[in-house]
């Protein structure tokens, strides 16, 4: 068929909308003639639909047709009687038809790609062609001015939110620009030293506190600053600053300031948001010393960061006891044994335990600040995603929607983690409260004591007077943290209804959509609820096609070439967003609920040795061709981490890596959410076999039970990846009778643990003993007593790898609707350590070194019904916290790393001293 005849392309844009449209109804109900007559008129149809070059039609009416001959040949009459069913099916239309349907598939690939490329480059002249009109119209704007705004130097563009010290120092120098400078230090320290400006007022921190007014702020500000806060509308730039922020964490007074000044000012409009000074006064008064009035002020030495989810110490009994007291030898045993002499003993004790309680209510009221603040960054954050989405709906530029689409994403990612933050804040709650009820208890049986044993009327009255005003105290803290939790159910009641009015609206502009139209987004939920922005784990999904599971295959038979050609020769499309950025600090874009694996590349993209080994192209010694895979996902993974520390893009597109895991894997080929656990596990597989090279094997008269079958395991054939992940966990099954044993040895690339059942908070070694402890197992057949014995299950790693990767099974069947398959997550906050984790209580005499550091966290965030993956990395060149937020990447301090959100953990062996 000649390229001429063939019709225009018009049924899909890609071979998968075709698949989607040869499904046949339930044939079950229909007879074997029946079926028969249908099938010819299929192929009739589609051979006529091929005659008039409809290929797409064509191919479509093929696959029913091979889909009706598949069951035909199931059928009970056809299997009786087959040569009457074949000539009336006709004995060659089956093979006609299956070739025609290969070469239509194969020329509708090649078509469809063909116009893939034609749309893109339509897209890439329209969008210059925008670009173009834009630039020209805004050139016409420019000349068409009579009065031209002067162009300040180091004034901050409109979306910036922090500005330099060079920049403000121009800024200041030139007096072109009403510039007022909100300096959020201690008032002391103000007054020692502060910017020589004239509108430079102290906004001092003790001031600011969640849920403030900008009204409340000013009575409470000095009465120097007062005249000149009065003046900020007027001002054309706000300057904020601390002492030494590099960045505004929220929770922090800086944040909290900002938020004053745009969302509780309701007089004032602010015609651009205010900044924060980069580095704070230190930076300022490092750099330009003669423009302040002290510049002999040396900044506070303390290292303390106010961080919304810094740890808090809980107070033991053993720091709130009361210190040793003399025992009166005359005092009969039902009495307290205390210094009746001492007034002073009497009052301490008080003291100290009226202390305690003070420290849990503070504790108590900063979780209220902070939860309020969450609550707050909540409301404004959907706020901001109706906004976003309702422009993005109104938008019809594709370019225009695409970033609207991106911004949504953000802001969906960030209402995730703040809800998983804010249930964090309310287990610590819980926690402190119970320490407080447990705490009054006993105070209250220490007061019934103390009255019992009474006997100086001085001394009572200096207690009770300590007495009534630790009342009083408490009385005012426990005031203050229920008007903070009450603005917090105010704010949850005003979120309640905009997501009603939301709803409305939805609802409303669905009624309104005619039937034929379609979705502008076909990967947006159907719920009015708050849509699914990014991945979580398809779990209950099975496949199918069972001959698609891969698992580790070694051919025995071909060595793999000692140099692989180079990968360079092949083009990829990272679609780079260029950016000046640290080396391993890129981000990867969301290509359609892929977050699942961006963040497992983070993870992987942080392990120091693995880099190094893609980076220096060592690999290319490995790459084995063999394989299924041929070596192409290690390629294509090692093009991505290059990519990664080249340090020249603030994020790129990792799509050919993504295409190619999808051509081995059909669950990882669409937008379904996946499961970032079941990626890695698949992902360990295939490097190893990518990345194999043969080993001399050794003697196995030598080696002991683990390494005899690790050895066996490998077959001589070895992977860096195998050296790195790979460990052995030997199940020994002992029989309760006789004590024979029966150990077997099996390798992993992760430990998955089950968690505590019905435990809100536990600990990582709470999980390994979980896994770890023997289970018992019925009627199993004892080689020694040759009957049915109960048994007892023991696991234990007999084999540490280097890199050790811990999984949570936070997901689970409900047994409330196991029929349904329905699954459930579980939010346990486990508490698992950054550094020093020994490994020793859990493993036996392993060899290398048990102690581990954590420098990867994999996040999950949301339910099953829609989640979000992120990833926490150590930089092994910074030395610092770094969050992966898809094409997102900020610092964060280790504080933050521990949350109810971890589900993959990744830890490194220490270097032994």
């Amino acid at each position: 068929m000649t390229e001429t005849r063939r019709l225009q392309l018009h049924l899909g844009k890609c071979i998968e909308d075709l698949d989607k449209l040869y499904n046949v109804p339930d044939l079950k109900s229909k007879r074997a003639t029946m079926l028969c007559k249908t099938a010819q008129k299929l192929f009739e149809s589609a051979e006529e639909a091929r005659e008039k070059g409809d290929e797409e039609y064509s191919y479509v009416q093929y696959m029913k047709y091979l889909r009706v001959i598949a069951y035909i040949s199931k059928d009970k009459d056809y299997l009786k009687d087959k040569t009457y069913f074949n000539s009336m099916l006709g004995s060659k239309n089956p093979n006609k038809a299956m070739d025609a349907a290969e070469k239509l598939k194969n020329s509708l690939i090649i078509r469809y790609e063909k116009e893939q490329q034609a749309n893109r480059l339509n897209d890439i002249q329209e969008n210059e062609l925008i670009k173009q009109k834009m630039e020209d119209n805004r050139k016409k704007a420019i000349e068409a001015m009579v009065v031209t705004e002067p162009i300040h130097q180091g004034l901050p563009g409109p979306d910036e939110v922090s500005i330099k010290s060079e920049q403000l120092y121009v800024l200041l120098k030139s007096s072109k620009l009403k510039v007022m400078i909100l300096d959020a230090r201690p008032s002391q320290h103000y007054q020692e030293s502060h910017i020589n400006h004239p509108v430079c007022i102290n906004v001092p921190e003790e001031c600011i506190s969640p849920g403030q007014s900008a009204n409340m702020l000013e009575q409470k500000l000095p009465q120097a600053s007062r005249c000149v806060w009065a003046e900020r509308a007027s001002m054309e730039l706000i300057v904020m600053m601390d002492w030494n922020s590099i960045t505004v964490i929220p929770g922090q007074k800086l944040h909290l300031l900002k938020t004053i000044l745009l969302k509780w000012d309701v007089k004032v409009h602010y015609s651009r948001q205010p900044v924060w000074l980069v580095g704070g006064y230190e930076d300022w008064l490092l750099k330009y010393p003669a423009f302040t009035t002290n510049p002999r002020a040396v900044p506070p030495t303390t290292n303390d960061v106010d961080d919304m989810l810094d740890e808090i110490e809980y107070p033991t009994w053993s720091d709130l006891s009361p210190p040793p007291l003399t025992v009166n030898r005359s005092a009969k045993p039902s009495e307290p044994l205390v210094d009746r002499s001492s007034k002073l003993a009497a009052v301490q004790l008080y003291e100290e335990r009226a202390r305690g309680v003070q420290n849990i209510l503070e504790q108590q009221e900063r979780i209220a600040d902070t939860s309020l603040t969450l609550e707050m960054q909540r409301l404004e954050a959907e706020q901001d995603w109706e906004k976003v989405r309702s422009q993005r709906e109104g938008e019809q530029r594709d370019e225009m929607r695409a970033m609207y689409k991106l911004r949504e994403q953000e802001i969906i990612s960030q209402l995730m983690q703040l809800e998983n933050k804010q249930y964090d804040m309310e287990q610590e709650n819980l926690s402190l409260r119970e320490q407080l009820e447990e705490y009054q208890r006993r105070e209250r049986e220490e007061a019934e004591r103390l009255e019992g044993g009474e006997d100086e009327q001085n001394d009572g009255e200096a207690i009770a007077e300590r007495a009534r005003q630790a009342v009083r105290d408490v009385a005012a803290k426990r005031a203050r943290i229920a008007a903070v939790t009450a603005q917090k159910e105010r704010l949850d009641r005003r979120r309640e209804v905009l997501e009603m009015e939301r709803k409305k609206k939805l609802a409303e502009a669905r009624a309104a959509r005619k039937p034929g139209d379609k979705e502008e987004d076909e990967t947006r939920p159907d719920s009015p609820s708050l849509p699914r922005s990014q991945s979580s784990p398809n779990i209950a999904k099975v496949s199918s096609d069972e001959e698609e599971v891969t698992s580790p295959v070694f051919d025995r038979s071909t060595k793999p070439a000692k140099v692989a050609p180079s990968s360079e020769m092949h083009h990829r499309d990272f679609q780079p967003v260029w950016g000046d950025v640290g080396r391993g600090l890129t981000g990867l874009k969301n290509l359609g609920n892929t977050c699942y694996m961006n963040s497992i590349i983070q993870c992987l993209n942080n392990t120091a040795i693995l880099v190094t080994y893609f980076c220096n192209g060592q690999y290319l010694e490995h790459v084995n061709r063999s394989h299924s895979t041929r070596g192409a996902i290690a390629e294509e993974l090692a093009a991505v981490v290059r990519a990664l520390w080249s340090g020249q893009y603030r994020f790129i597109a990792a799509k050919d890596l993504r295409s190619e895991v999808g051509k081995h894997q059909r669950s990882f080929r669409g937008n379904e959410q996946q499961d970032s656990h079941e990626f890695l596990t698949i992902l360990m597989d295939w490097l190893h076999l990518d990345l194999q090279f043969t080993i001399k094997p050794p003697h196995k008269e030598t080696l002991g039970a683990s390494e005899r079958a690790w050895h066996e395991y490998t077959k001589s054939k070895e992977s860096l990846v195998l050296r790195l992940f790979y460990g052995q966990i030997r199940s020994t099954v002992r029989c309760t009778v006789c004590r024979a044993s029966s150990p077997t040895y099996d390798s992993f690339s992760n430990l998955s643990l089950e968690l505590p059942p019905a435990a809100a908070r536990c600990t990582l070694a709470d999980c390994l003993k979980l896994y770890l402890n023997g289970e018992t197992i019925p009627g199993w057949n004892c080689p020694n007593c040759k009957e049915k014995r109960d048994a007892v299950k023991k696991l234990d790693i007999s084999r540490l790898p280097p890199v050790l990767v811990i999984h949570f099974k936070r997901f689970y069947v409900d047994p409330k609707e196991y029929m349904c398959n329905a699954y459930r997550k579980k939010q346990t906050y486990i508490d698992f350590p950054l550094e020093d984790l020994d490994m020793r209580q859990f493993s036996l005499h392993c060899p290398g070194n048990p102690i581990y550091n954590l420098y990867a966290v994999s996040n999950h965030y949301g339910t099953m019904e829609g989640g979000h993956y992120t990833a926490y990395c150590k930089s092994s060149v910074y030395g610092k916290w770094y969050k992966f937020d898809d094409h997102l990447v900020s610092e964060m301090s280790s504080g933050e790393v521990r949350s109810s959100a971890a589900y993959i953990l990744f830890y490194s062996a220490c270097k032994p001293s």
